[in-house]
């Protein structure tokens, strides 16, 4: 694997003026070619006002638009957004995310006496004409539950949307990852199966990331956090064979924690990798699937930088982060591009990376 080339897709261009700080990426590519980037834009990394945007390319990422806000609606209380796009089959995009409501603007997403999380509401935006217009996002409940699905939504085959996160708390256990599905295109969801729950239920299966492999057999790459350690565990990768109805779970022994991933084929999968422990980086692999363990077959640093390291002993576990939710995109003629949010020279932006297998 070779990298060809980084580049940015927004940094903030005024920063002796104004804050505007950029996290949470996601692309789709359309069927003309074109690149839709959403991510989330606000005056600091946990601010009240983190609102989505959304940026284009037609040049297969070497350039993009300057953002523009995903929608203008107004919410009461204050909402915290965060979207990422799919493209579906009927040439439509679906932007699926969550908000956190926010009493104030100084109300912390993570209570630091109480560990306990402000209001998590699901939601969703539609657009019909390649992500130039966006519908306002209307909320979508599955059994009650705040689900942290912070990743897009996959279209099997047979026209079913899939989506993966896990009921979203710091508590001491139970903790367990959710399958969700929707046969009608997004307007109802269910809770289809649970991709992971660890006995005790003390590992939190984080940032989850679907990957389909074809036929019946999907992935859901993952964060496996150890709520009564306080440690990161390596990469989990929990694999069903009947379109997510059951599933087993490998141990990638990729020692990392945000991720994301596609398939190779049926028994291939390319996959990138947040390390914010030493040596920190950030890292794509190329692995074989076997029943029972990854088998790396490859692997290209995109950049390491200890300065980017988690600190260690945190309350809450996301205080310090400093780069993450990496993600790959296929151009075609075995390039890709990858992405994620990143702190440079003191402001967080959203980067790029062109690599080719």
């Amino acid at each position: 694997m070779q990298l060809l080339e980084t580049g940015t897709i927004y940094a903030n261009p005024d920063p002796l003026l104004v804050s505007r700080q950029a996290a949470f990426p996601g692309l789709a590519r359309l069927a003309n070619g074109d690149i839709v980037a959403l991510f989330s834009i606000g005056q600091a990394f946990d601010a009240a006002d983190m609102r989505a945007y959304a940026s284009r390319s037609t040049d297969k990422g070497w350039t993009w638009s300057t953002p523009a806000r995903l929608h203008t609606n107004t919410f009461t209380p204050e909402e915290s957004e965060t979207f990422k796009p799919v493209a579906l089959a009927d040439g439509s995009l679906l932007a699926t995310g969550y908000v956190f409501l926010r009493p104030t603007p100084l109300a912390p997403i993570v209570d630091p006496k109480t560990n306990e999380l402000l209001p998590l509401h699901n939601k969703l935006s539609r657009s019909r004409d390649g992500g130039h217009t966006w519908t306002v996002p209307e909320r979508f409940i599955v059994e009650n539950a705040g689900l942290e699905l912070s990743g897009p939504i996959i279209q099997h085959g047979s026209g079913e949307l899939l989506g993966s996160g896990a009921p979203f708390h710091l508590g001491p256990d139970d903790h367990e990852g959710w399958l969700i599905s929707s046969v009608d295109n997004g307007k109802t969801w269910q809770k289809k199966s649970i991709f992971f729950r660890a006995e005790p239920s003390t590992i939190a299966p984080w940032e989850s990331r679907l990957i389909d492999f074809g036929n019946e057999r999907i992935g859901v790459l993952f964060w496996a956090f150890d709520i009564a350690a306080g440690r990161n565990l390596t990469n989990r990768l929990a694999l069903s064979e009947d379109g997510g109805k059951t599933f087993r779970t490998l141990d990638t022994g990729i020692s990392a924690q945000a991720s994301n991933g596609l398939a190779l084929g049926d028994s291939e999968m390319l996959s990138i990798h947040a390390h914010r422990e030493s040596p920190v980086g950030l890292n794509i692999y190329r692995s074989r699937l076997h029943h029972d363990r990854l088998e790396v077959l490859d692997t290209l640093a995109l950049f390491a930088d200890e300065r980017l390291r988690q600190r260690t002993g945190e309350t809450d576990p996301f205080a310090s982060l400093r780069f993450g939710q990496p993600s790959l995109l296929a151009l075609g003629k075995s390039e890709y591009l990858a992405c994620c949010w990143q702190v440079e020279d003191s402001q967080h932006v959203i980067k790029t990376f062109r690599i080719r297998l």
